[in-house]
């Protein structure tokens, strides 16, 4: 009896479409462990709750107001002057030097493609601004390390976009939906010509 319940189960588990459905529901329920409900008071009362893929962010991201370091200065700032646009969303940390290393491209494609899609870099580390500044302007470099401007002290998007590592891109369309969250290696030519082609196609 027991050979044959194995036996059947093991035919079950064979099957590709019995494995996907497997990891799906194993996705679900971890997904489900590492997600704070909206009462659990981990990161403050209220939480923001993750973006999932597809979705939209919710209407605060563009009115949440954010610290910003541009233009060699810090201000207080929404985002509503991104929308209407696709926006990548850069996550770094002072510590991090291939974070930093990749500033240069992402200036690059704000100078090739800036008319098209939005870059901003997010610091979501509770980080000193004087050594978040002396990383941006390269003080002590002789040229500025990046012409992006930077939200800094974040925790909101870091609730909207959980992430474990950096540096990560969110990719966001001019609608504001979550196409995509990827390495640095994601981070091409191509695929920033693709999703600036496929806005001014229509494509939705």
């Amino acid at each position: 009896m027991m050979k044959s319940t194995l036996h059947n189960l093991y035919k079950v588990f064979k099957s590709k479409r019995a494995r996907v459905m497997l990891l799906c529901l194993v996705s679900m329920f971890s997904l489900s462990a590492q997600t704070p409900r909206k009462d659990s008071g981990a990161d403050g009362p209220n939480p923001a709750q993750p973006v999932m893929l597809g979705f939209r962010v919710p209407e605060e991201f563009w009115s949440h107001e954010f610290m910003i370091f541009e233009n060699g200065k810090y201000t207080n700032q929404t985002l509503e002057k991104y929308r209407g646009k696709p926006l990548i969303l850069d996550f770094w940390a002072t510590w991090c030097p291939s974070c930093i290393a990749k500033f240069p491209k992402v200036d690059r494609f704000k100078r090739i493609y800036g008319d098209h899609i939005n870059f901003i870099l997010v610091n979501s580390f509770d980080t000193d601004t004087k050594k978040i500044t002396t990383v941006l302007t390269g003080e002590g470099a002789k040229r500025q390390v990046t012409q992006t401007a930077s939200i800094v002290n974040d925790v909101y998007l870091k609730q909207l976009f959980p992430h474990q590592s950096v540096p990560i891109y969110i990719w966001l369309d001019e609608y504001g939906r979550l196409q995509a969250s990827s390495t640095a290696n994601f981070l091409n030519d191509y695929q920033v010509r693709a999703m600036v082609e496929r806005m001014k196609g229509g494509k939705q």
